[in-house]
């Protein structure tokens, strides 16, 4: 599926007012000698926006997302008494009236729906209760903001590959991951860390249980086993920290795809018996192996031993 793609240019007071109280949240618009102009990307967990302000306006926003600005002093904001620019990145969450003024700026804004943050937030911490609320607009401290940053400019970067529906997955894994842990949550931050490490922990070590036994008639429930947790945990270990967005299961499929592969490459052209073999010791059947290198790969087994 491709991504939602927006670009938006206007002198006009009122269609700029409108397009941003669709993109943004109500807002009331203050402006003369205005042109608007936004580009846009993304899909319904996130969105990547650019602004190029020319001349100035000042609004009132209701914000309906959480949303990541960075710009420069001449982005002036105040929220809930709080003032200042966007020369650093700056949070700022629905629930509090944003109050802004841009003068000839250009302005890059991250956009995430509170409830596709939240439910990663749940599946990233393990915690079911996890209520997505920001405890002021900066960030914790200045190696997470650096952090955030790098994954913010790689995002921008691979805008034109954000019709990937794999690449525009982990994009946004990275970029909602880095806001969660940049941006102070309400919470025990340390407790949080804590049950990130561990499904860390608990994902690397099916990983490698996985490439080990992948010959042996293995089940996620065994890789769960030897990870020390439980198989609900572990499927939420590889949300959280698949950077392919695999479940244990696809990861398990995807070990025993690349060794049946490996084998076929070393085995002599021509040699159908030997596909049927293959096929088997990697707890394939014929067409189930067919099938899986063919959308992993784009050709079929018997291709590559030219069958």
């Amino acid at each position: 599926m491709p991504a939602l793609r927006e670009h938006f240019r206007s002198a006009d007071l009122g269609e700029a007012e409108a397009y941003i109280n669709r993109s943004y949240g109500s807002v009331d618009l203050d402006a003369q000698d205005l042109v608007f102009e936004e580009s846009s990307v993304g899909d319904d967990r996130f969105g990547l926006r650019r602004l190029n302000i020319r001349g100035g306006y000042s609004a009132e926003c209701h914000l309906d997302a959480i949303i990541v600005v960075h710009s420069d002093a001449r982005y002036e904001w105040e929220i809930d008494g709080e003032r200042g620019d966007a020369a650093d990145p700056v949070l700022f969450q629905p629930g509090s009236t944003l109050a802004c003024r841009l003068q000839d700026t250009r302005v890059q804004v991250v956009a995430l729906p509170m409830d596709a943050l939240t439910d990663l937030a749940r599946t990233v911490y393990n915690d079911d209760t996890v209520t997505v609320r920001f405890d002021g607009t900066r960030a914790a401290d200045p190696a997470l903001l650096r952090a955030w940053q790098s994954a913010s400019a790689m995002a921008f970067a691979a805008e034109t590959a954000l019709d990937n529906d794999l690449a525009r997955a982990s994009l946004f894994r990275s970029i909602a991951v880095s806001t969660l842990e940049a941006f102070p949550l309400i919470g025990d931050r340390a407790e949080r860390r804590e049950t990130v490490a561990q499904q860390q922990r608990a994902y690397r070590a099916a990983v490698a249980f996985f490439e080990q036994n992948a010959s042996l008639p293995i089940t996620v429930d065994d890789a769960a086993a030897a990870a020390g947790v439980g198989s609900a945990a572990l499927r939420r270990a590889f949300r959280a920290h698949s950077a392919a967005g695999r479940t244990p299961m696809e990861h398990l499929t995807a070990v025993r795809l690349d060794a049946a592969r490996a084998e076929m490459v070393g085995t002599p052209i021509g040699s159908v018996d030997d596909l049927s073999e293959i096929a088997s010791r990697w707890g394939f059947s014929v067409a189930g192996l067919r099938r899986h290198h063919l959308a992993a790969y784009g050709n079929s087994p018997e291709d590559l031993l030219g069958l």
